[in-house]
């Protein structure tokens, strides 16, 4: 292997792999990166046996093609520590590689390529292309409800449900739900339910822009790939149930109430401060247009904020989690937000108020109460 690349083409593939890599491995091999020069490009390949993640990168020069494995942590440690404009010659000596750069250089163990697990994948049966922005949209308003390292393991993921031309993301951790969903996506008669687990939900968050460049999304019976002109993203998936979702969300609720999503927040923000710190309760006093948030702990402290909003039902008070409700809000994009329940021990549908495009009903979130 003899190449030359620039610092800059490699920074960028390096940082997307990055994420995937784990520092602590018990095979010493997952902790390295898979260079393959390949048609005047070089391919990194990252992999935990869970999540596989390529990037490509032009190369300036190459006089000798292979491939090779080195530690990734350190490739991109030097990398960011080169100057911006830098060009770094590779050149593999026994088995190490050699980096020059200017009047540096740097020489590191190498591991065979040969010796590099590859994520084992079946045929993918369905695919569909999505824009990056609407793609991040559903997962970036859902994430924050998955569970973590709960025992029933398909809530450590989020599902993807495509059906009737729309594709939906929900995701649940037994406390809490949060949906989303897309209709203007070319996904034809495709139906599928798939569980992605939490990991690739925030790799790929990380990973996608905000732009409206498409990614080739395809579905297997045991893999999820994402593919942009910049990388190629393969996970395993969760095979399990999930549960039916549409059951944990309120129908023919007879309360509602609507409030300036901003000034909830604040409040929210200011009693949950002096909330007890292990189970973040705080009480919710609904009255006619007004809300009395009441925060207290262990020391005898208390907080106490009043709103004032659009509610005429009868007087009542709700246990929540703060902690769940500030999720909520703070995902939330509009001026105003909707809150609507049926009685104090069932969950609170909460929902977007405002006229903007990107949350024109299309996500809706479900918290359930709390004992205090």
């Amino acid at each position: 292997m003899n190449l030359t690349i620039k610092r800059a083409a490699l920074l960028k593939p390096l940082q997307m792999i990055g994420g995937v890599v784990e520092r602590r491995q018990t095979l010493p091999i997952l902790a390295n990166v898979l260079a393959t020069v390949k048609d005047q490009n070089l391919f990194l390949t990252g992999t935990d046996l869970e999540i596989e993640m390529i990037g490509g990168a032009p190369l300036v020069q190459v006089t000798e093609a292979g491939s090779i494995t080195v530690s990734a942590r350190k490739l991109l440690d030097i990398c960011r520590a080169l100057p911006e404009d830098a060009e770094l010659q590779w050149t593999l000596e026994n088995d190490h590689l050699m980096l020059r750069s200017g009047k540096s250089r740097f020489m590191l163990t190498t591991l065979p390529a040969h010796d590099f697990p590859t994520v084992e994948e079946g045929p993918f049966t369905a695919q569909f292309i999505i824009s990056q922005a609407k793609f991040k949209k559903l997962l970036s308003k859902t994430h924050f409800a998955m569970g973590q390292q709960d025992v029933r393991h398909y809530l450590n993921g989020a599902l993807f449900d495509i059906n009737q031309g729309i594709v939906k993301c929900v995701a649940t951790d037994g406390h809490r739900l949060a949906y989303s969903s897309v209709s203007d996506v070319d996904v034809g008669t495709m139906q599928s339910k798939v569980i992605l687990p939490r990991k690739s939900v925030m790799e790929l968050i990380r990973l996608l822009d905000h732009s409206e460049e498409d990614v080739t999304v395809c579905i297997g019976d045991n893999h999820f790939r994402v593919i942009s002109p910049h990388f190629t993203f393969t996970s395993k998936l969760i095979n399990a149930q999930y549960p039916d979702y549409d059951k944990l969300i309120p129908r023919g609720v007879a309360n509602v109430a609507i409030a300036s999503r901003e000034m909830l927040k604040q409040a929210l923000s200011r009693a949950s401060i002096l909330s007890n710190e292990k189970f973040r309760g705080i009480r919710l006093q609904l009255d006619q247009d007004l809300l009395r948030i009441v925060a207290n702990n262990p020391e005898q402290e208390e907080a106490e904020e009043l709103i004032h909003l659009d509610y005429q039902g009868n007087g009542v008070e709700i246990g929540f989690n703060v902690a769940y409700l500030l999720d909520v809000v703070s995902t939330i994009a509009s001026e105003q937000i909707r809150w609507s329940f049926n009685d104090p021990n069932g969950g609170v549908l909460i929902e977007s108020m405002g006229k903007e495009a990107v949350d024109k009903d299309d996500s809706l979130y479900v918290v359930m109460p709390m004992r205090l």
